[in-house]
């Protein structure tokens, strides 16, 4: 059996244990107090499956053994841990044991077996009626999205990508994450009223007293609050409900713009040419319910050729989940049954709503850009532009229980709905995922624009290329220099990468053959268009080249070797005799090569040997400590200027220290990268691409942000299974985000032709 014990100094931090070592699936088989803390035997879930194969094989096995008088196995006995079952017994026991065996029927193995297995299976039960009284941190997000009005379909996709960092955090947290997901898919205009400053011909359209007429004149009304009412119109094609067209002729008298009536038979194109002097046509359309097959009808009278007509869906936010739904669907497929397009949307009736999930679902689910919301009569007071933030916490913030949704204790579903469904959740949330560093991650926007060359002949993609190189991410502090050297078992360098504020590498790279000739004047280049005021450097700067950045302020700390020779106390001594010298200082906790590591930090006055002989410099020693181990991983030395703040230099040997890992992860990216296929890449852009996704996923396995967090669930979880942080496992699910797009770009262009 894979039975492990697991020591803590409470409840909490065992089961932390076992949840690292066995994952969430463990079967707990007992608990008991000892001294110091709690212990606990945990069984992995795979190793209780191969238990139940076994007993099975046995049974099987127990005829064949009775006739061949083999003897059986004694009866096992119970250590002093509930339900934890020992198959030998105590050696001093030992012969009283052979003697029972002689008077005593043998136990059957199987029934043995069995026997253990039926008690693990009653304390899981029994673990399960526990935890259903008080619902886990999935559980209760699941049911605050179903009493939200979410359904079940987007409430599972969202709690499958649910980080592992929130696995024991505190409910506020948690909620923080869940109103983070639902926005970051929640489609809102990107600028505050692009709909109507864009202009063009607007068509409102949806279920009948969705709010058309009202919000038509709203709309209006913020344009000539804006732009005066000389370049707007409006139309009105609603020649069945009674005063509809006098009720939309009295708002365009009150703000002074033109109007136009059409007969409920005559196409808008033909009246389209006489509006061409008009910034903004807005059409009230025929309030149709998505059941009425008259639906088909209107839409195509709608259809423009002079001018294209763009549709905006309006949703009634008090209507039924399902409803929304319907209407969302209907109007899709008949607009594009058409030849037209629907993929702007507007919210009426927020103010009469009791839960705003079914109609924010809906919009996530089917992708549709929300502009405005409406919540009231007045005109136009009553019509704000959309915030999906405020909108998501509005959503989630209800009142109490619904009677119609799930009761508290349901436990979510393990993952995204099946089949098609699924693939349009994993879409939606690669979209997010993708909006989210391009965001976040300064140059991020380079590397995507880089990576779409790869498609393009190898004869353009250096030419192309080339532009990408004179941007510039944004202001860095330091700059990580590589070695003037080729990788280990390649034939490219590794490009240098400035860093942000918090000493995260930037994912735009900068490779050595692009940059000016001379390491001072490429150092001027950093400094004055990168804003670079540090250099990590691989070895030590010559005595010139020190002259010149002390005169221009530039501090630096260069990588040193154990057996480096510096002058102390008049001796000429190797960095590694002089650790016991040097004054410590407080230790550091730092993400190094996938763990949080504590860093042991000392530092020492020398001075310099050979050219520059006796320039004072501060000689640095740190000491990688394993946090839960303690096992020394790795010990490092460097050298940084006397003049420099020595605050600075700890900081620039920490940078240094967490980047160790970028040229192994840029060696996996090279090769990933290297494969066949359409969208394999190589040459001078995959030596681009390797360093710059190996830079962004150190980026977000080092960053603690939430938003980082929240990037790396999603691509833990495109890497398959229960993944560890670690860079490597999210360079490979960058990999397959940058892939996919590409692959969604190239059918999309494949479509339009």
């Amino acid at each position: 059996m894979s039975v492990k014990r697991f020591f803590g100094a409470n409840s909490r931090e065992a089961m932390q244990q076992v949840r690292a070592s066995l994952g969430d699936d463990a079967l707990i088989l007992a608990n008991r107090p000892v001294d110091g803390g709690v212990e606990v035997l945990a069984l992995a879930d795979e190793a209780a499956t191969s238990m139940t194969e076994q007993a099975v094989a046995a049974e099987a096995m127990q005829p064949a053994v009775r006739r061949q008088g083999v003897a059986e196995p004694e009866p096992a006995r119970r250590d002093s841990y509930s339900g934890v079952v020992s198959a030998t017994p105590p050696a001093a026991d030992a012969p009283a044991a052979s003697s029972a065996a002689s008077s005593a029927p043998p136990e059957d193995f199987a029934a043995l077996s069995q026997q253990l297995l039926g008690e693990m299976q009653e304390m899981r039960e029994l673990l399960g009626h526990q935890d259903a009284g008080r619902a886990g941190p999935s559980a209760e997000l699941h049911w605050q999205l179903l009493a939200a009005g979410i359904g079940h379909a987007l409430a599972g996709e969202l709690l499958a990508g649910r980080p592992a960092e929130l696995a024991d955090a505190p409910a506020d947290q948690a909620r923080a994450w869940l109103e983070r997901q639902l926005a970051a898919r929640l489609k809102v205009a990107p600028r505050a009223e692009a709909l109507l400053d864009e202009g063009g011909v607007l068509a409102l359209v949806g279920p009948t007293g969705v709010g058309k007429t009202t919000t038509t004149a709203k709309l209006a009304a913020r344009y000539v609050m804006r732009h005066g009412p000389e370049r707007v119109v409006l139309v009105t094609t609603d020649a069945y409900r009674i005063g509809a067209q006098d009720q939309l002729r009295i708002y365009a008298e009150l703000m002074g713009v033109e109007m136009h009536a059409l007969e409920a038979d005559r196409p808008l194109e033909s009246l389209l040419p006489q509006l061409v002097d008009k910034h903004l046509v807005l059409v009230d359309t025929v309030g149709m319910s998505q059941r009425d097959r008259r639906l088909l009808e209107q839409i195509a009278h709608l259809r423009g050729d002079s001018r294209a007509v763009r549709l905006v869906l309006l949703l009634n936010a008090a209507s039924q989940g399902e409803t929304i739904d319907e209407v969302v669907t209907t109007y899709l497929k008949t607009a594009r049954a058409m030849g037209g397009r629907l993929e702007d949307a507007i919210l009426t009736k927020q103010d009469e709503a009791a839960r705003l999930g079914g109609a924010l679902d809906t919009l996530i689910r089917h992708g549709l850009t929300l502009h405005f919301v409406s919540h009231g009569q007045r005109v136009p007071e009553d019509l704000a532009v959309a915030d999906g933030a405020a909108l998501i916490g509005e959503a989630l913030e209800v009142g109490g229980a619904s009677p119609f949704a799930s009761p508290r204790g349901i436990e979510p579903p393990s993952g995204g709905s099946p089949g098609g469904a699924a693939l349009f959740g994993q879409a939606r949330a690669m979209g997010a995922l993708w909006r989210l560093l391009d965001e976040r991650v300064p140059g991020f926007g380079t590397l995507a624009d880089a990576w779409a060359l790869g498609s393009l002949p190898s004869r353009l993609q250096g030419e192309r290329l080339a532009p990408l190189y004179e941007r510039v991410p944004m202001t860095s502090t330091s700059l990580l220099w590589a070695r003037a050297s080729t990788l280990p078992g390649e034939d490219w360098m590794l490009p240098h990468l400035a860093l942000d504020a918090t000493g995260r590498p930037l994912a735009q790279p900068f490779p050595e053959h692009r940059l000016v000739a001379g390491q001072g004047e490429r150092m001027a280049w950093a400094e004055t268009t990168l804003g670079v005021s540090a250099h990590l450097l691989p070895r030590l700067p010559d005595a010139r080249l020190r002259a010149w950045l002390e005169a221009r302020g530039s501090g630096w700390l260069s990588q040193a070797q154990a057996n480096s020779r510096v002058r102390y106390r008049g001796e000429r001594l190797a960095l590694s005799a002089l650790v016991t010298e040097a004054r410590a200082l407080p230790p550091v906790s730092l993400r190094y090569r996938g763990q949080t590591v504590s860093v042991s930090i000392a530092r020492l006055a020398v001075r310099c040997t050979g050219p520059g002989e006796g320039e004072p410099m501060w000689a640095w020693f740190a000491e990688v400590h394993g946090q839960d181990s303690g096992a020394v991983l790795t010990r490092r030395y460097a050298m940084s200027p006397a003049w420099w703040p020595a605050e600075r230099g700890r900081s620039a040997l920490l940078e240094q220290l967490a980047a160790d890992e970028l040229p192994t992860l840029a060696r996996h990216a090279a090769r990933e990268l290297a494969g066949t296929g359409p969208l394999a890449i190589d040459g001078e852009l995959r030596t681009f691409m390797a360093g710059g996704i190996a830079a962004l996923a150190m980026h977000l396995e080092q960053a603690e942000d939430d938003w980082a967090m929240d990037a790396r669930a999603q691509l833990l979880r495109l890497a398959g299974g229960r993944r560890p942080r670690r860079a490597r496992t999210l360079l490979d699910g960058l990999i397959q985000v940058l892939e996919a797009r590409e692959a969604m770009r190239h059918f999309a262009e494949q479509e339009a032709w």
